[in-house]
Order: C-alpha cells, then sequence, then structure tokens
C-alpha cells in the first residue's frame, strides 16, 4: 500500500498541464480532451460502427455487474499485481493497440511508451503505429508486446514479426477481427482522412484548436512508420490505401494463426474472439492467451458486449488459457469486476488515448493514477486483499446472464 501511495505521489505531474491533477475521472480527462481536440478527430477515437449499440453496450454492461463486498476483514495490505502467460505485470491495465495516435498529440506513441515505462504498465504497440517499433523500444523502459494482423503478404508478417523478436518485445497480439473495415459513420460525415488533411469543411473547426494544428503541422508527417522503405517506397501510403492494398486479409484462416505460432516462440495471444467456439480452436492453435474483444465496438455492431462475451469463454477455456478483457474499461471498479470473471488483466484504448489527448506524458500518467487508485480503493471496500485472488463470489450476475450459462451447460 505504501509502495502504491510513493509511486503516485512521485508520477503527480509537476507544470506540464495546468489543473492536470484535478481531473479525477478518466471521463473528466475524457471531456478535457474533447476540448483540445477537433470533432473529426475526437469523433475518430471515440466512435464505433453503425447505430454504435456495441460500443454503447461495452460500457453500459459493466453497471449490470454488482459487487458483494466483504467486512471486517484486514485490509492494510493491497496487491494489485497479476500475471499472463507467465508475464508478470505491476498493473492490471493494458495499452490496447491503437495506430496513427499523432493525430491526438504531437508525440504520439512515444509519449505513451515512455509514460508506460514510468508507471510499469504493459504497451501493447500497434502494427499501424505513427512510430515505428524500433523508435518506440529505444524510448521504452517498460515493457512492450506487438500487434500483428494476418497480412496478406506472409513476408511483409515475418518481417514484423522478426523485427519485434531484434527490438526486445515480450509477447505477440494477434488481431482476428478486420476482415473488412467497420462502416464508422461518424469519419464518414466528418470526411475523416488520415493522415488529416485540412479542406474547406475541417478548416474551421481545426482553426479553433490552434494547440493541436500547431502540433500536427509541426510534427514529423502521420504515416505508417513501420511501412517505411516496405510500402510505397517511404511508408506515406494513406492510411485507407494500405488497409485496402496490403491489410485487408477475407481469407484469413486457422492455419495463418498456426503459421504465426510456429513463427513467434514467445507468449502469443489472439485477440478479437468473443464466442466460445472460437476460443476453443484458439487454445487448440496454441495461444497463450485470449484478447476478449468486438474491437470496442468499431467492427461488427449488434454484438454482446466484451465483458458479457467474456463470461462464456471464461466458462468454455478458463482454465486452459489466460483471458484478457478488451472493452468498455473506464473505471478501476471495472476492472476488479472483470478479474472476478476471469480475467487475468485487461486492456483499454480510448481511456490513455483520451489522457494523451488532453496533457500527453503527463496525461497518460494521470490516467494511471486514477485507474490504480480506484482499483486500490475498491479492494479495500470489497474487503480483499489481492487483486489476483478475488474470484466470482465478489460480484453478482445479472439474471439473464446466469441462466444462459446454465443453458449453455447442459449443451456441453
Amino acid at each position: 500500500m505504501n509502495q502504491i501511495k510513493e509511486l503516485l505521489q512521485m508520477l503527480r505531474p509537476r507544470g506540464t498541464l495546468k489543473g492536470v491533477a484535478a481531473l479525477h475521472s478518466v471521463d473528466d480527462v475524457r471531456r478535457y480532451a474533447r476540448k483540445r481536440l477537433p470533432k473529426m478527430i475526437y469523433d475518430f477515437i471515440y466512435g464505433g460502427a453503425n447505430d454504435e449499440t456495441t460500443l454503447a453496450a461495452n460500457r453500459n454492461d459493466f453497471s449490470k455487474i454488482t459487487f458483494r463486498p466483504h467486512m471486517l476483514t484486514d485490509v492494510t495490505h493491497r496487491d494489485i499485481k497479476t500475471k499472463v502467460a507467465g508475464i508478470d505485470l505491476d498493473f492490471p491495465v493494458m495499452v490496447s493497440p491503437a495506430g496513427l495516435l499523432r493525430v491526438a498529440h504531437t508525440e504520439g506513441e512515444l509519449a505513451i511508451a515512455r509514460a508506460a515505462g514510468k508507471t510499469g504498465v504493459v504497451f501493447v504497440v500497434s502494427t499501424a503505429g505513427s512510430w515505428s517499433m524500433e523508435e518506440l523500444a529505444d524510448a521504452a523502459t517498460g515493457p512492450l508486446w506487438f500487434q500483428l494482423y494476418l497480412w496478406r503478404d506472409r513476408d511483409i508478417m515475418k518481417s514484423l514479426v522478426e523485427r519485434a523478436k531484434q527490438a526486445g518485445y515480450q509477447a505477440l497480439v494477434v488481431t482476428v477481427d478486420l476482415q473488412v473495415v467497420g462502416k464508422r459513420e461518424r469519419d464518414l460525415r466528418n470526411g475523416l482522412s488520415i493522415p488529416p488533411k485540412i479542406t474547406m469543411r475541417s478548416a474551421l473547426d481545426a482553426v479553433k484548436h490552434p494547440r493541436w494544428l500547431f502540433d500536427l503541422i509541426k510534427g514529423p508527417p502521420v504515416t505508417l512508420r513501420n511501412f517505411a522503405g516496405v510500402v510505397e517506397g517511404d511508408g506515406t501510403v494513406s492510411h485507407s490505401a494500405f488497409f485496402n492494398q496490403h491489410l485487408i486479409n477475407p481469407s484469413a484462416n486457422w492455419e495463418d494463426l498456426q503459421w504465426v505460432r510456429e513463427l513467434w516462440k514467445g507468449p502469443l495471444l489472439i485477440k478479437g474472439i468473443i464466442t466460445p467456439e472460437d476460443a476453443v480452436k484458439a487454445v487448440d492453435c496454441g495461444v497463450d492467451g485470449i484478447v476478449v474483444s468486438n474491437h470496442g465496438g468499431r467492427q461488427l455492431d449488434g454484438v454482446p458486449s466484451a465483458v458479457r462475451s467474456m463470461v462464456d469463454i471464461v466458462d468454455a477455456v478458463g482454465n486452459r488459457t489466460d483471458i484478457i478483457l478488451d472493452g468498455g474499461i473506464r473505471r478501476g471498479s471495472d476492472v476488479v469486476k472483470a478479474v472476478a470473471l476471469g480475467a487475468r488483466a485487461v486492456m483499454a484504448g480510448r481511456s490513455w488515448i483520451w489522457g494523451l489527448a488532453a496533457a500527453g506524458q503527463a496525461g497518460v500518467e494521470r490516467v494511471y493514477e486514477i485507474f490504480a487508485q480506484e482499483i486500490d480503493q475498491t479492494l479495500a471496500l470489497l474487503g480483499r486483499t489481492r487483486l489476483n485472488k478475488i474470484d466470482e463470489s465478489a460480484v453478482n450476475l445479472p439474471a439473464s446472464w446466469t441462466t444462459s450459462r446454465k443453458e449453455n451447460s447442459k449443451c456441453q
């Protein structure tokens, strides 16, 4: 407990952003970031696919899970460490992979890498980052994992995996839910392009955010730095053109995952699984962990929330592999609920990006502070001392969820 307090005090931003310590929740950070970003960039970070029903469910379903606290237990000493795929983690909330973060802040992923190293947070680096994996490895002092798509071109995949090995990445996370790009209507309405282009349509909004515009102009071009010299000669191909020409792979299958398993000998996780049937197949392919995720509600709209999907996946394979939840995490209490339901850890994307947009590295560190304080406080109030020892006895599930589980067990 004293170590947590000392770390939080050390991390408190000093002079980097006036009033950053007054942001008391991730939603406070989101609101602050919204003021600093043009609408098209805020919508790009926040938005989901189609009607955004899955986006909303990711968040709303956490409120359906309630706690069962125990009183008069000694909670003087508390521990929030965990372990995933054999890797010890100091902090249970990882940075989920997200591409081209230079659009949120001039330092983009570099600021997250530095903040993650300072706090002991695992940063899962996106293939489509605005800094190369080597640049981020040079800047980082903490644990890095690398995210990979099942590309059309296996030579590109092999090259990325080999580079990740050479750069010292601890684990590989394969994202499998990008057969096509989901219909993100906010981006279509805003005329968003990546890299952002200032048009007559967006000029007025950009001018209203001069600091963002100045940072965008003064910094290096927003490009896919991992592909400089590999695609289109210099990596400056547009985001959408690159994905359509080289990434989108409707023919990706389980044999591709097995090929990656043979190529990468370290911890391998699969991200984008939301059904028990696919979870069983993934474990049979030899993965060391499953990231239960619906891509933050940005791909197929109308699927269940990540946390609802995780309950059934834990029942199916929770005794065979490690489970990570990705989707809807905004509170330390969400983290505790996820762990109680069988997750070893969680990933969050938007929360960290809002911190980045709000104040760069200091904003990311503030998000860490908020999560750490809320997780620790929730543990104490639950009457529990170790996060990795919490189980389902600490929560109540909605009746409809438990009924569904009973029906599933009869069919197995």
